[in-house]
């Protein structure tokens, strides 16, 4: 007998992979033991025969194995075991990726923003010729909605003036340049990702998650100018700590779970909403079942695992790691039962092509899986990453999108102007996803800089022909009040009781790095106070400002130093992927600007106070109402307004209540909520 490891035909050195492969179809590793176990007797009895004495055998049966053979056998069933078990969990070589990605390139752009707004008049002219697009905006109705679009704040009142009376042609363009080089341009976007995360993430558990790291992380991206695909691509592929990698917050968002995973990758990078096609083939669109499991199997093979456990003054600490051989299969649909494998496969088809793209090996490693995936999502052969991107900023900064809703888009949507998103995403593409580029080519053509204009207006009614307000998301409507209320705040950008030698004066940027904790303060010892103690301050920052108090102990830790800002969120917060016409305001949400103690005690005109100051320094009522005016909505009052203000003022009859009474006004009009 041929020995079984070297040229058997069964257990050859490459029939015995084969072989294993077919076992593991066929059998579980419970069989091949039982197997093993059955050779290791014949090779016992064998073994107890005596030297040169044949071995008694029932009448017909077959020749029993020598013991030599019976030890061949059991070395190659040992050897087959191993292979399987390898195979099993993960243990065996990552198999090479049999597909060529196209490398990548950079062709700078040439588009400028006078050719982008050509694209956008010619589109005019050919759908709605008759419509007279919008005048462009006032300098100070510019310089309010530039400052909340690019660091998500209100300019002060100081930065208003000197804007207004610049003489210079360039200024607006020389103060995009300034605002895009600005930390807080990089701190803002961010959290308009992590909001985009935030909404729609499964995971509960906000001390796995760690959104205030996400944010840290997506802030140091943006501050670095890194192309947009190397951070997705980042997001799509991270491993490790949730308190030394911050991108590790978006798989933890979801639990690391492939169905979960396939859904958001899909619609945040690429604005296609293939999760319809889970449980039954998509109603309206294309997409089949069997393409989702297919691109979910893109994202097996990923686990979250605690690290270190919470205690006082200590959160915990989670990662994602790589566990074993990666198997995803879909559950049959006539019998929910039985478990289909799947292979990974993307859904989309490259630029050009009309070939799907192939089945790939389910021996492919986790890490293979992930990087892969993230290939085909931010290559330059799928353009609907670009797009995704682009439709995304264009409704933030415009208030309208080439396709509605923005996080739905695919082969089978007819967008809005498609002879303007096409150039733009090509030119943009390949470009190298340079992101200040984008912003920077948008914000200075006049179709960004177009007044507004109500739905009654012709130019309101037609897309892209005027500006459209939007409501501010919730970090902005914080900022706005730090400006009107001139709010204390420490180097973290949180609020402090008392102002003192750690608030940081308005204007001064917040402190860069991953120290920061805008949101919630998580991971920090610190920055982690035991929870009873937690709640109990919890509720009396609640108390103080008005806001709701969190509901448990846990949340309450979660918030720490953070905690205005953590629970300002919970009552404004919105989802960024929502439509504008759909963000209305909330009955606690109204009842706070109306009603917080914080705000009452701010707007009182007593020392230390916006008004008291105003009223102490400015020279007469004209000027002390144009101040208030100026602080709360960075604008002066109209003629209309002021004469109304002054009116008021005489019939109260005491000048100091009837300032607070304005004050308090300017705070909860709608204008003051409201991007325009």
């Amino acid at each position: 007998m041929k020995r079984a490891g070297t040229s058997h035909p069964a257990f050859g050195r490459r029939g015995m992979r084969g072989a294993a492969f077919g076992v593991i179809v066929a059998w579980s590793i419970g069989a091949i033991v039982a197997v093993g176990s059955a050779a290791w007797a014949v090779a016992s009895q064998s073994a107890q025969g005596q030297p040169g004495e044949p071995t008694a055998q029932p009448t017909g049966a077959k020749p029993a194995l020598t013991a030599p053979e019976a030890r061949e056998l059991m070395q190659a069933l040992r050897q087959l075991q191993a292979a399987v078990r390898a195979e099993h969990e993960g243990g065996g070589a990552p198999v090479a990726i049999p597909v060529q990605r196209p490398p990548r390139s950079v062709t700078p752009p040439t588009m400028t923003s006078a050719e982008l707004d050509r694209l956008v008049q010619q589109y005019l002219s050919k759908n709605d010729p008759k419509v007279e697009p919008a005048p462009v905006t006032t300098d100070v109705e510019f310089v309010r909605r530039l400052y909340f679009d690019l660091i998500g704040k209100p300019p002060t009142p100081e930065q208003v003036q000197v804007f207004v009376r610049d003489r210079a042609h360039d200024k607006r363009a020389r103060l995009i340049d300034a605002l895009l080089n600005s930390p807080d341009w990089a701190r803002n976007w961010a959290q308009y990702w992590r909001d985009v995360v935030k909404f729609h993430a499964t995971n509960e558990n906000l001390a796995q998650v760690r959104f205030d790291e996400l944010e840290d992380w997506l802030t140091d991206q943006f501050r670095a100018n890194n192309p947009w695909d190397e951070i997705a691509a980042r997001l799509i592929t991270a491993t490790g700590r949730n308190d030394e990698n911050g991108a590790v917050g978006f798989p933890l968002a979801y639990q690391a779970q492939p169905v979960e995973l396939a859904g958001e990758v899909s619609r945040i990078f690429l604005g296609v909403q293939i999760q319809c096609a889970q449980c039954h083939d998509h109603k309206t669109d294309s997409w089949k079942r069997r393409q989702f499991h297919e691109f979910a199997a893109f994202f097996a093979g990923m686990q979250p695992q605690p690290v270190v456990r919470a205690a006082p003054g200590q959160l915990p600490v989670f990662s994602v790691v790589a566990k074993g051989r990666p198997r995803y299969a879909m559950p049959d649909k006539e019998n929910p039962t039985k478990q289909i494998p799947v292979a990974p496969r993307f859904f989309l088809s490259p630029s050009g092509s009309k070939q799907p793209e192939p089945v790939l090996p389910v021996s492919m490693s986790a890490e293979q899986r992930r990087a892969l995936v993230a290939s085909y999502i931010t290559g330059q052969d799928n353009p609907w990453f670009a797009k995704a991107f682009i439709n995304r900023i264009w409704y933030a900064l415009m208030g309208e999108a080439f396709y509605e809703p923005i996080d739905d888009l695919g082969p089978e949507r007819t967008p809005r102007a498609p002879e303007v998103l096409e150039p733009l995403a090509t030119q943009w593409q390949r470009g190298g996803y340079d992101i200040r580029w984008l912003f920077r080519t948008l914000l200075n053509t006049t179709a960004y800089q177009r007044r507004v204009r109500s739905t009654a207006n012709p130019a309101g009614k037609t897309p892209f022909a005027s500006g459209c307000p939007s409501r501010l998301r919730a970090d902005q409507v914080f900022e706005a009040l730090v400006q009107a209320l001139a709010l204390p705040l420490d180097a973290n950008g949180n609020l402090i009781p008392n102002p003192g030698a750690n608030a940081r004066p308005r204007g001064q940027a917040v402190r860069p790095g991953p120290a920061r904790k805008a949101a919630v303060s998580l991971g920090d010892p610190s920055r982690a106070p035991a929870q009873p103690k937690a709640k109990a301050a919890a509720q009396k920052v609640a108390a103080a400002t008005g806001l709701p108090a969190p509901a448990t102990k846990k949340a309450a830790a979660l918030m720490g130093r953070g905690a205005p800002r953590a629970l300002f969120e919970r009552l404004f917060g919105v989802d960024p992927s929502v439509a504008n016409d759909d963000v209305l305001g909330t009955i606690p949400q109204a009842l706070f600007l109306m009603n917080s103690p914080m705000i009452h005690n701010r707007t009182q005109a007593r020392p230390g106070t916006v008004l008291g100051e105003i009223l102490a320094t400015a020279p007469n009522e004209h000027a002390a109402i144009n101040a208030l005016y100026l602080r709360v909505l960075s604008r002066s009052p109209t003629a209309k307004e002021a004469e109304i203000c002054r009116h008021y003022l005489a019939t109260v009859g005491d000048l100091r209540e009837g300032f607070e009474d304005i004050y308090w006004s300017l705070i909860n009009t709608t204008e003051f909520i409201t991007r325009r």
